[in-house]
C-alpha cells in the first residue's frame, strides 16, 4: 500500500515538473517577474486609445522648476514686482500685498508675521495649475495680470507712525495705472495681514480714487467699538486698534452710511445697549454666525446683495469668522464660528451676483497658533484664492471713469 502511495506522488511530480515546464515555455509568457510586473509591460500595447478631447490651453505644468516645495516664497509662485514705485505702473492689475504689523492687538500677538505664513499656505497654489473644479477660469492667467507686490514696511515700534507708513505705502501703489486699461482702471489690491488695525489706512488710501465704501466684514467681533469702550480714549495711541478701526472709519466718512454688514458675527460685549446702537449709528447690520444654520448660504448671499446694491464694496475677512477648528492661528478666537468651506461659497456667491468689489485684505492669522498641519494658514491662501476669482470675474471702472 505504501509503495503505491510512493509510485502515485512520484507519477504526480513528473507530471507537474512537466505541465509547469510547458508554462514557462509558452511564447507569451514572461520569463522574470520584472517582465510580469508594470515594470517590465509596454504601456503602448495596453493603453487606450486617447480620447477625443480639447487640447489643453496651457502647456502642461513642469513640476521639475514649479514644484510647490521649491523656489522663492512668493504668495503662489507668483512673480514679485516692487509695486511702490512709479517705474512699475502698468505693469499689473491686480496685487498681493502684506503688511506685517500688529501693534493694535488686545489679546494674542504674532500678527506681523502673518503676511509670510500665509504665502507659504499658498504654496500649493500656482499659476500654472490655477484652475479647479468649482471655478472656470484660472485667475492667474485671464485678463488680469496678477503679481505679489511684498510687503509693506513699518517700523514696530510707534503705531501710530506704522498706520501712516502703512496708508503711505498703499497710496502709492494706488496711484500705478493698471496694465489692462480696457478692463479696469486703476488696480487692485489684495492685502495679509497683519491684525484688524491695517483695514484704517487701507480705506484711506483707497477714499481718494473709490469715495466712500460699503465694506462687507468678515470677523466674529464688530470692530465698531467707540474707543472709550475699547481702548479707554486715554491717548490717541491707544485709541487706534483693531477693535475700532470701522468706528474711526466711519468717523471719518471712508464708509456708506447704511450698506455696510459684519458678517459671521458672535463677540462679546462691553454693554448691553450701547456697543450695538452705535454699531447702528456707524452704518452697519449683522448677519450672525448662528443665523447661517438657519437660512442657508443662499439667503446669506441674498441679504448681502440687498444691502450692498450697486456700492462700491471693500472685503475684509478676519480670519477668526472662521470656527478655531478650521483657524486656531488668530489673536482672538471665538467658538462657534462657520467652516471653511461656508465662508468661500458665500464669497463665490457674492461674485457670482457681480458686486463691485475695489479691494480685500485678509487679517489676524497668527501663525505662531497653528498646527502642524498648517490649517490656517493653508485657509488663508484658498480665502485669497477665492477673492481673486471674484476680482477677475468683477472688473471695475472708477467712479470717475464710469461718470459717477
Amino acid at each position: 500500500m505504501i509503495a503505491l502511495i510512493i509510485l502515485a506522488a512520484s507519477a504526480y511530480s513528473v507530471s507537474a515538473s512537466k505541465l509547469s515546464q510547458n508554462v514557462l515555455d509558452h511564447p507569451h509568457m514572461p520569463s522574470n517577474f520584472i517582465q510580469s510586473s508594470i515594470f517590465g509591460k509596454q504601456l503602448g500595447k495596453y493603453s487606450l486609445s486617447d480620447p477625443v478631447t480639447l487640447p489643453p490651453s496651457y502647456q502642461a505644468r513642469n513640476f521639475d522648476v514649479e514644484s510647490g516645495f521649491e523656489g522663492i516664497g512668493t504668495f503662489a509662485h507668483l512673480p514679485f514686482t516692487e509695486c511702490t514705485i512709479s517705474e512699475n505702473s502698468g505693469t499689473f492689475d491686480i496685487g498681493i500685498v502684506g503688511h506685517p504689523f500688529d501693534l493694535g492687538v488686545s489679546y494674542r500677538p504674532g500678527a506681523r508675521f502673518g503676511p509670510n505664513g500665509a504665502r507659504q499656505g499658498a504654496r500649493r497654489i500656482s499659476p500654472a495649475a490655477g484652475w479647479d473644479i468649482d471655478h472656470g477660469v484660472n485667475p492667474f492667467r485671464s485678463w488680469a495680470t496678477v503679481t505679489d507686490c511684498g510687503d509693506i514696511s513699518n517700523t514696530p515700534f510707534d503705531k501710530l507712525v506704522a498706520i501712516r507708513e502703512l496708508e503711505h505705502g498703499m497710496k502709492s501703489i494706488n496711484s500705478l495705472k493698471p496694465k489692462n486699461v480696457s478692463s479696469a482702471d486703476a488696480v487692485r489690491l489684495i492685502t495679509i495681514g497683519g491684525d484688524h488695525t491695517i483695514t484704517l489706512p487701507i480705506l484711506r488710501a483707497l477714499h481718494s480714487t473709490w469715495g466712500r465704501v460699503a465694506i462687507l466684514h468678515f470677523d466674529s467681533h464688530l470692530d465698531t467699538w467707540d474707543p472709550k469702550q475699547l481702548g479707554g480714549g486715554l491717548t490717541k495711541y491707544s485709541e487706534v486698534n483693531h477693535g475700532t478701526m470701522l468706528h474711526i472709519a466711519h468717523e471719518e466718512g471712508l464708509l456708506s452710511n447704511h450698506s455696510n454688514m459684519h458678517l459671521g458675527s458672535r463677540c462679546a460685549l462691553f454693554d448691553e445697549h450701547y456697543d450695538l446702537n452705535n454699531d447702528i449709528r456707524c452704518g452697519f447690520s449683522i448677519i450672525r454666525a448662528r443665523e447661517l444654520d438657519k437660512i442657508g448660504v443662499e439667503k446669506v448671499v441674498k441679504k448681502i446683495v440687498d444691502t450692498v446694491g450697486d456700492e462700491y464694496v471693500y472685503l475684509s475677512v478676519d480670519i477668526d469668522v472662521l470656527d478655531p477648528a478650521y483657524a486656531p492661528a488668530t489673536g482672538t478666537i471665538e467658538p462657534g464660528g462657520w467652516t471653511t468651506r461656508e465662508l468661500l461659497a458665500i464669497i463665490n456667491g457674492l461674485s457670482d451676483a457681480a458686486l463691485k468689489i475695489i479691494g480685500s485684505d485678509v487679517v489676524e492669522f497668527t501663525p505662531v497658533y497653528d498646527n502642524a498641519a498648517e490649517t490656517t494658514g493653508i485657509a488663508v491662501g484658498q480665502v485669497i484664492y477665492e477673492i481673486l476669482q471674484w476680482m477677475v470675474n468683477v472688473p471695475v471702472k472708477t467712479p470717475k471713469a464710469a461718470g459717477i
